[in-house]
């Protein structure tokens, strides 16, 4: 198609437009639709007839592509390393199984000729046996005369979701707020209740034994009170070993902080508000003074040392 121009056009209607021109790939986009409507964070992809805005996806998810002929999206990343270091592996012992080189490969004998002689019913039968190694595999222990031993690695580590939080108050009971802790939402969690009082508590749990807590902080709590960390050792809440708690009794400013701890050895799973088979650690209030502002959470993961 072709556009005739007119002196004194103003809107794309009052075109004249020839659609039988070839105009080789060329044509009006909805861009400026498009660009007018943008955000910061916004793109652009095409859904197979004009363009369309993709606005960004929640904190820590990665565009995904569903293959050719499917939009863009986004998705959670899911479990991923949180560190990296590099990870030694020792070859004591190692077997490896490996095919062999065929590219001469001619059928042969394993050796000689084996001539193999036996009575049957008073005469003498010959056997003459070949074996073919095509499709053979063999396993071999790899050469180590020239191994030196690599320098140890520092370990790394897996920081993945809470597999479970409960907000406890002692006036009403358990919450489970595992889906609000697991997602970024803003100020979903809720670490103390509105007013705080002994033994009201925080849980978090997962799956696997962990070695720390990292808590998004939305909301900095503000008062006196104080929040003792502890474990379920199978019998008992007891306390934890070597803690750091960077969250400050939930006191601390908004954003990521973490509560560190020596792993128990044991440490056992119970079971939490409705939610079985976790390992569980608390902060508890074991002392109240007062409120000013309750302290709430965006989204809390563990942190496993590997």
């Amino acid at each position: 198609m072709s556009l005739l121009l007119k002196a004194g056009i103003s809107k794309l209607s009052e075109l004249d437009i020839d659609a039988d021109k070839d105009w080789q790939t060329k044509g009006i986009s909805n861009i400026k639709e498009i660009a007018l409507g943008m955000a910061i964070g916004d793109i652009v992809q095409h859904d197979g007839a004009r363009l369309v805005k993709l606005s960004p996806g929640e904190a820590h998810h990665v565009l995904t592509s569903e293959g050719p002929g499917h939009l863009v999206t986004w998705a959670p990343g899911g479990t991923y390393f949180y560190r990296y270091f590099p990870v030694s592996i020792s070859l004591a012992n190692a077997v490896a199984k490996v095919s062999p080189d065929r590219s001469q490969d001619e059928e042969a004998l394993i050796a000689t000729l084996h001539m193999q002689a036996y009575e049957t019913s008073g005469y003498i039968r010959r056997l003459i046996s070949t074996v073919a190694l095509l499709n053979a595999e063999a396993k071999v222990i790899p050469d180590k005369t020239g191994e030196k031993a690599p320098a140890a690695g520092t370990g790394y580590s897996l920081k993945i979701q809470v597999g479970g939080a409960v907000a406890h108050d002692d006036d009403v009971g358990d919450t489970d707020e595992t889906t609000a802790a697991q997602n970024p939402t803003a100020n979903d969690m809720h670490l103390l209740p509105p007013i705080p009082a002994a033994s009201d508590a925080y849980y978090f749990g997962h799956a696997r034994k962990f070695d720390m807590v990292w808590l998004d902080i939305g909301t900095q709590g503000e008062g006196v009170w104080t929040i003792a960390w502890e474990y379920w050792n199978g019998s008992a809440w007891v306390s934890l070993s070597d803690v750091v708690d960077n969250t400050n009794d939930f006191t601390a400013v908004t954003g990521l902080h973490d509560i560190k701890f020596t792993r128990p050895g044991d440490w056992a799973v119970t079971d939490i508000g409705g939610i079985t088979g976790l390992y569980w650690i608390r902060g508890r209030v074991s002392s109240y003074t007062s409120v000013i502002t309750q302290p709430l959470g965006n989204q809390a993961w563990v942190e496993i040392f590997i």
